[in-house]
């Protein structure tokens, strides 16, 4: 944006040099880049961000210049003397086929014109912002685009076929030559004004050749509107072509200038060619958004760190334009003028304050520091350890999207019991709330096969989601009742697990994925049981459970070979899930060390013959539950099927480990408790030995 000097002085009595103006200007957020002579005038070259349009016009940094230094502001007169305010234009219609794309139109007729040279003042002012005169018509809508920010395009009114002003897109094929003097091919999309016959501009960014205004138009219809500046942004990216006008209507301009902008011009071309306002068509009617903002200058005083008086911050608010009234409690009632879309909190307001009193008058202050110590929830301690454990192990960490597709939520419905469905979802593979993190984990997976990555050891932390007294399978939509967010803990392991020259290759297996949940829970001190179980989409599973209260924490299995196929997974793959929110009730992280005992333990050997449907975790628990004080360790030796065992038996052997801390125990002491325990073998499970 430029800024001329000279025309600057004529709304605020600056009293300072071009320099001194450019350092208060960019102090206060309108960065001046540099300086320029333009014939005994200086030009300030400003960089105006994109949330300050109101500073793309001479008024609007008279404006910033009045309150940077403290100055009255003289705005134009914008109104227009003798016209009847409803009266409209005689022999024109407008009409708006599409009112999101314009919101507002107006077309005011001014008849018998005499298109010459504009004035000396207005050809000066437009010069020397790097516009070309043109014409008085022409170079009046250029000087109130620039005083303003409002961009305006005079017609040749005698050019417009048909009586009728139709803004709408363009259909295709249609073309236009644009005042510059380039036909441009139109596409559907792009926002034109039209007459009954053909196009004669595009909307806010150029007029049309056909209809501009020559030395022999006597009578002229004159634009002004408001149109969406996201339109105005693509039909100018699609044409590659910019004006001054598109600049400002893709920044958006100011809803409350747009009549006035238009009685400034007409005003101006009234007195300069001579010619009859005749008439004005409003259509449309957008008006501008009424803001009004709470402000407390004592909550600004604690954001600032300087104190601050209610009547200057009533002083600076009113100098940018708005109306500030007394609110309760000492508080402030401001009205944001339509030209400034950007402020619309609190905040905002408080940034206005601190960058129009100095941001380089606010003092340095250090601020005290007080040492805190973190207290970290149970939860997020055991997330880390989880995040320690896992990569020590050897894992990889993935994260999945949180929504899948029905499909996949009905591959596993042991597990998707009471799906969270969207109402609107975005597509059908992002329909419903993941109710578990194997659906992910396999097309991870299954990503990483169809890149030769076939050795995988993965783990996501995530969260699951369910509905709470939904019936099995039934969608829940997001309105209806309470819902769950569970986090989960999700491990897949495919391929080998180790490959190197000394041990060879060591495939993945269901007693691999075992191990791994047995070293996670023991690193959070968690007793577990595994037993078996059957859930759909799983060929071999078991539950891990908590010996207290019998509460189910989790599983892991090894996935159905059909069910890889729908993965396009075509080698064996294990998964674990497990419910954190379980587990971290039950988690200890801290470390409790004992001493090495003084008295030596004694082991037995217990082996034992039993059916196969017993699982080494039965005869365990049975051996650790006979209630007796020096049985220390249990260990599971060998397992043995094969000759010398009756079919449907197999063999196991445990080491039964005896002490105690206080003295060293007897032979027949030892013995005494081993056949306890046998017998305890016997009379729960009916087991024999070897």
């Amino acid at each position: 944006m430029k800024l001329s000097y000279e025309w600057l002085k004529e709304y605020v009595d600056i009293g300072v040099s071009p320099e001194e103006l450019a350092r208060g200007l960019t102090m206060s957020g309108s960065e001046v880049e540099a300086i320029q002579d333009a014939g005994g005038d200086k030009i300030l070259d400003l960089e105006i961000t994109p949330n300050r349009p109101d500073c793309l016009n001479i008024i609007g940094l008279a404006r910033e210049a009045s309150v940077v230094f403290d100055k009255d502001l003289r705005l134009p007169v914008m109104g227009i003397s003798g016209e009847p305010a409803a009266e409209k234009a005689a022999g024109i219609e407008c009409v708006i086929k599409d009112r999101k794309l314009c919101p507002r139109y107006t077309a005011r007729i001014i008849s018998g014109v005499r298109v010459e040279q504009a004035d000396e003042r207005i050809r000066k002012r437009i010069v020397a912002l790097g516009l070309r005169a043109v014409n008085s018509i022409v170079d009046i809508t250029n000087f109130c685009l620039m005083e303003t920010g409002q961009p305006l395009h005079a017609f040749d009114l005698d050019r417009i076929k048909g009586g009728k002003v139709i803004i709408r897109e363009a259909a295709p094929g249609e073309k236009i030559v644009t005042i510059d003097g380039v036909e441009r091919e139109l596409k559907p999309g792009i926002l034109v004004i039209a007459d009954s016959a053909r196009p004669i501009a595009i909307a806010g960014v150029m007029g049309g050749k056909d209809t501009e205004v020559s030395e022999s138009t006597r009578n002229i219809l004159l634009e002004s509107a408001y149109f969406d500046p996201v339109s105005i942004r693509r039909t100018s990216r699609m044409l590659g072509l910019s004006s001054d006008s598109s600049y400002r209507f893709e920044r958006g301009v100011d809803k409350g200038m747009i009549a006035a902008a238009s009685d400034r011009a007409a005003a101006l071309i009234s007195a300069e060619t001579g010619g009859k306002i005749s008439g004005f068509y409003d259509t449309g009617g957008a008006a501008a958004e009424k803001v009004s903002i709470e402000f407390s200058a004592g909550k600004a005083e604690r954001i600032l760190g300087i104190p601050l008086e209610n009547e200057k911050v009533k002083h600076i608010l009113r100098k940018l334009g708005m109306t500030v009234s007394e609110a309760e409690e000492r508080g402030l009632l401001v009205s944001v003028p339509s030209f400034r879309e950007d402020l619309r909190k609190e905040i905002d307001l408080l940034e206005e304050i601190a960058r129009i009193y100095g941001y380089d008058n606010i003092p340095v202050t250090i601020k005290e520091f007080v040492p805190q110590v973190e207290r970290k929830e149970l939860s997020r301690r055991v997330g880390e350890k989880l995040c320690e454990i896992l990569p020590s192990l050897g894992l990889n960490e993935i994260m999945t999207y949180s929504l899948i597709s029905d499909v996949s939520a009905d591959r596993f419905p042991d597990l998707s019991e009471k799906p969270v469905a969207l109402s609107n979802p975005l597509s059908e593979e992002q329909k419903v709330l993941t109710p578990q993190l194997i659906d992910g984990m396999l097309r991870a997976i299954s990503r990483n096969l169809n890149r030769k990555n076939s050795d995988l050891m993965l783990f996501e932390i995530g969260k699951i989601y369910s509905k709470s007294g939904a019936p099995k399978l039934k969608r829940i939509v997001l309105d209806e009742g309470d819902y769950k967010e569970t986090p989960a803990l999700c491990i897949g392991l495919t391929g080998a697990l180790r490959k190197n020259w000394q041990e060879g290759e060591r495939p993945a297996d269901l007693y691999s994925l075992k191990g791994i949940v047995e070293t996670i829970l023991r690193a959070l001190k968690i007793s577990a049981e595994f037993c078996r179980t059957s859930i759909k989409g799983f060929a071999d599973c078991a539950e891990i459970r908590l010996p207290d209260g019998n509460l189910n924490i989790g599983f892991f299995g090894e996935v159905d070979t059909k069910l890889l196929g729908e993965y396009d997974i075509s080698q064996r793959v294990y998964i674990c899930q497990m419910k954190l929110d379980r587990i971290m009730e039950k988690a200890v992280l801290e470390n409790r060390y004992h001493a090495i005992p003084r008295f030596p333990s004694s082991s037995r050997d217990i082996s034992v013959l039993c059916d196969k449907s017993f699982s080494a975790g039965e005869i365990h628990k049975v051996i650790s539950g006979t209630g007796e004080e020096i049985i220390r360790g249990i260990e599971l030796l060998d397992l043995y099927e094969g000759e010398q065992i009756p079919a449907g038996k197999k063999s196991l052997t445990y080491s039964v480990k005896y002490g105690l801390d206080t003295r060293t125990l007897t032979e027949e002491e030892i013995e005494a408790v081993h056949s306890k325990v046998k017998e305890t073998l016997v009379k729960k499970l009916g087991i024999t030995f070897r």
